[in-house]
């Protein structure tokens, strides 16, 4: 039988303190950006997209996860942290034999 391997590539996987401090200000970024969309009507949080937040540093596969995350949170009045959360919308997977 034979064996199927699966290798992701993730960016932080030898984590210095370079990247470190990297992660922690992208996700004090993300934090603020929940934060202001919690300030907003839900119905209105709805109609936002990742060009809505184009002036942000982050990238909009990361601003499109964040803007779900407030969507789903319905009694959340602030998020004290909010980590970047990754999905599967910028991964492929190939095989590498």
């Amino acid at each position: 039988m034979s064996k199927l391997t699966l290798t992701l590539k993730l960016p932080f996987y030898r984590l210095n303190a370079c990247k470190a401090a990297e992660f922690e200000r992208l996700t004090l970024l993300n934090t603020e950006v929940a934060n202001t969309l919690l300030k907003v009507d839900k119905s209105e949080r709805r109609k936002y997209t990742s060009k809505d937040f184009h002036h942000v540093e982050i990238g909009s596969m990361w601003i499109n996860q964040t803007i779900r995350n407030t969507c789903a949170q319905t009694k959340v009045k602030k998020f004290k942290r909010l980590p970047i959360e990754v999905n599967n919308q910028g991964y492929s997977v190939s095989r590498g034999w």
